[in-house]
């Protein structure tokens, strides 16, 4: 199968597009994939973090990127001596040199390599504000270093997932434009984002014109709090990107199925729903991101191959932060409470409450106990008191 290459693209930010990323690449070479995972978000890299357990650089100090892949080129380009062939930047553009793996034994042969943004280090910042794009496609040849470049990534995986940065700029036009067979256009459920996302659909659907690419629009963080302003937003959207799934057979049941949910405990770190969840419960992230990959691969992959339990909570302590890996005694089981349930509050202007809180968190979550957080002032809707009061009585 020839390799795809399919762009996380969204027109504003915290739509949950990198998390959604990250846990498709997973679900893939679980099941035996080849992924290659590229942070493009340049001026906001966070990729690594959804797999810092797994990398041996877990904060990306030594691991070069895109951003020095493009320098080196650049500086070659301009140099006088440059090789008078057609093919010289080929060997510039190998993607293998600056794939890090993800240390985990996924079904053979899958695996996942991440290609980061940059070594981030003291001088990234400088080098992504002040490479001229402009003068990089214009003058020096730029688009067919690109070109290279994509081939390089077709030779080496099945499946490309590359993460781009937010609205309009020359670096998400190459992720939109250039690169990808599919692009997922992530989006909220507000009219803005919606006319934003659909606006940057038609751009690329114009300059592809010829050039078959898939498009797949995804409603995320679907908060079903409000039902008619949800159903509002839904069916605004599916006014409005209808046009781009003429290659979907069954549009309805696409858009029933993709919208990916909104669930507050995701907000407080950088955390697989693939290790998080457990399988085959219809509501979850993981089953949401599943539906999503099966459409992706035209259905050759449709589910995560399951964790053992005790891997997955081994996995997800290693996700928690300043928490020690060694597992805690487990605690006395009660005939008489089947399901414990704990529900976490705190000062929310305390910093230290904070850390103190998300650590808790993951720790009972880690030991299979059901534990929920109280929703911040800025994520509570109107019915928040009804549903702190539930939480409270359950616990």
């Amino acid at each position: 199968m020839r390799a795809r290459i399919v762009t996380f693209y969204s027109y504003k930010g915290g739509t949950g597009r990198t998390m959604a990323l990250a846990n498709a690449a997973w679900i893939l070479a679980s099941r035996g994939k080849r992924v290659l995972v590229v942070d493009w978000d340049l001026e906001a890299p966070g990729l690594h973090r959804y797999f810092h357990p797994f990398l041996p650089d877990s904060e990306l100090r030594s691991s070069p990127g895109i951003m020095d892949m493009v320098w080196e080129f650049a500086t070659a380009a301009t140099d006088p001596a440059i090789p008078d062939e057609p093919d010289w930047h080929k060997r510039l553009a190998a993607i293998q040199p600056y794939a890090v793996s993800v240390e985990h034994d996924f079904l053979e042969p899958g695996s996942i390599d991440l290609v980061p943004a940059g070594r981030q280090d003291h001088l990234y910042s400088t080098l992504v504000s002040t490479f001229d794009w402009n003068n990089f496609y214009e003058r020096l040849g730029g688009g067919g270093f690109i070109e290279a470049l994509k081939g390089s990534m077709r030779e080496h995986y099945d499946y490309v997932l590359i993460d781009s940065r937010t609205g309009l700029s020359d670096t998400a036009g190459i992720c939109t434009v250039q690169l990808p067979d599919i692009l997922v256009n992530c989006f909220t459920l507000s009219n803005q984002a919606i006319d934003g996302a659909e606006a940057v659909a038609a751009s690329v659907h114009r300059q592809r014109a010829g050039n078959q690419l898939r498009m797949f629009p995804v409603p995320m963080r679907v908060d079903d709090g409000e039902a008619e302003r949800l159903e509002q937003g839904r069916r605004y959207a599916q006014a409005k990107f209808g046009r781009y799934l003429s290659h979907v057979s069954d549009p309805d049941a696409y858009w029933g199925a993709v919208e990916v949910p909104y669930q507050p405990s995701y907000a407080y770190e950088e955390l697989l729903a693939t290790v998080r969840d457990e399988p085959l419960r219809p509501a979850s992230m993981l089953a949401s991101s599943e539906r999503l990959v099966a459409y992706l691969s035209d259905r050759e992959v449709t589910q995560v191959r399951p964790l053992e339990d005790q891997e997955r909570r081994g996995l997800l302590r290693q996700f928690m932060r300043h928490v020690p890996l060694e597992p805690a005694a487990p605690a006395p089981s009660d005939p008489e409470r089947p399901g414990r349930r704990v529900f976490i509050t705190y000062a929310y202007d305390s910093p230290d409450h904070f850390e103190a809180v998300r650590e808790l968190w993951f720790l009972l979550r880690a030991h299979g106990i059901d534990a929920r957080l109280d929703l911040p002032p800025g994520q509570r809707q109107e019915d928040w008191p009804r549903w702190q009061r539930e939480q409270l009585l359950g616990a």
